[in-house]
């Protein structure tokens, strides 16, 4: 009788564990992901494998975020359209891809002439009203803009195979770039060339191009721009800062328990403070590395460069603005929050102890 008992005691914790497991099984959701960007790539693609790990690990594996590099799914332009139309469940990307189709969309890249630095930047997204304009900018797309799931710091201003020494040095000057900085190097007299990431290296080499921005100095570093170019500009007043896009399509969003909704949004905040203090010490080094590598001329933009360089990039900012009321209003949400903050970031900011000893 007690052997009867204790066998159908045993048997009643085994069937309870296997309901168990059964029911996480049933209970796990997998979200399908890509980035615009290939595996491996620093501070582009390396965030968003982070941001994997912390959700899966806070969840308790209850999301499993699937991740693929750009190009596995679809193009690594069409993650936007992919995300919207379900493809994708998550989207890791840069605002500034949609400017065809969204103008403002370039002001949530931050690619234009004195845009938001980084700590400005991340304080509008979350206590300014960002995140709430960016999600009004692709409402009826059926996503959701989460926050950045990273950071990029300060790009470099560009790699060229001659020097840039003046603005009269931009005339006839063939450069890749996109976007609203393109149309400000129209207006210098350079011949603006859009070419996808992958072809800036070879198109520098063999001479097609004079010269290219691309990325942060860390970037930029992996992908060996120090081994073609002469000479390398900074800093990158183009673009001062780049948060990284997270996108979420609608229905999948809306099908996800409010508890992991939370964690989402924590997972994002660790991850992208992880980016941006990793890419500080990524960048440094990489800007030691192209100061003591052999030919390689490493210069700044005068004040008097960088001055006008603004003043034509308020010009471009405002042309949009009369053209796009969506632009006007995150331009004007911008500035507001820039008049906000500088006054007192100027109060407290100190002088750095080594100037520009290092970079003439």
């Amino acid at each position: 009788m007690k052997r009867t008992i204790l066998g159908g005691v045993i048997l009643s914790v085994f069937f309870l564990i296997f309901r168990m497991h059964s029911g996480f099984a049933e209970d796990r959701i997998i979200w399908k992901a890509q980035s615009s960007y290939p595996a491996g790539l620093p501070q582009l693609y390396e965030p968003a494998v982070h941001f994997k790990k912390i959700v899966e690990e806070i969840t308790d594996g209850r999301l499993i975020i699937k991740m693929n590099p750009g190009g596995a799914i679809v193009p690594s332009k069409e993650v936007f359209d992919a995300v919207s139309s379900g493809v994708l469940d998550i989207g890791f990307t840069w605002a500034g891809w949609w400017i065809g189709k969204f103008p403002a969309a370039v002001l949530f890249g931050n690619s234009y002439p004195n845009g938001l630095q980084m700590r400005e930047m991340l304080a509008w997204i979350y206590t300014g009203g960002g995140l709430e304009l960016w999600n009004e900018l692709y409402r009826g797309y059926g996503v959701v803009v989460l926050p950045p799931y990273g950071m990029l710091g300060s790009e470099n201003f560009c790699w060229s195979r001659k020097p840039i020494n003046s603005l009269q040095d931009f005339k006839g000057l063939k450069f890749r770039t996109v976007g609203i900085w393109g149309k400000c190097l129209e207006r210098l007299g350079a011949r603006v060339v859009s070419l996808p990431g992958g072809e800036v290296y070879p198109a520098l080499e063999r001479g097609v191009i004079d010269a290219a921005e691309f990325a942060t100095p860390a970037i930029d570093k992996k992908l060996g721009f120090q081994e073609i170019c002469k000479f390398l500009k900074v800093p990158g007043i183009h673009e001062p800062c780049a948060p990284l896009e997270t996108l979420v399509n609608e229905r999948t969003w809306k099908k996800l328990p409010d508890d992991l909704k939370n964690k989402v949004k924590y997972a994002l905040m660790l991850s992208c403070f992880n980016a941006i203090n990793l890419s500080m010490k990524q960048d440094a080094e990489a800007m030691n590395f192209f100061l003591n590598y052999p030919g390689l001329h490493v210069s700044r933009l005068s004040d008097k460069m960088i001055q006008e360089i603004v003043k034509i990039g308020n010009e471009e900012l405002d042309k949009y603005a009369r053209k796009d009321p969506m632009f006007a209003r995150v331009l004007k949400s911008q500035r507001d929050f820039r008049k906000l903050v500088e006054p007192y970031a100027s109060l407290v900011r100190l002088p750095y102890p080594y100037g520009s000893s290092l970079i003439k």
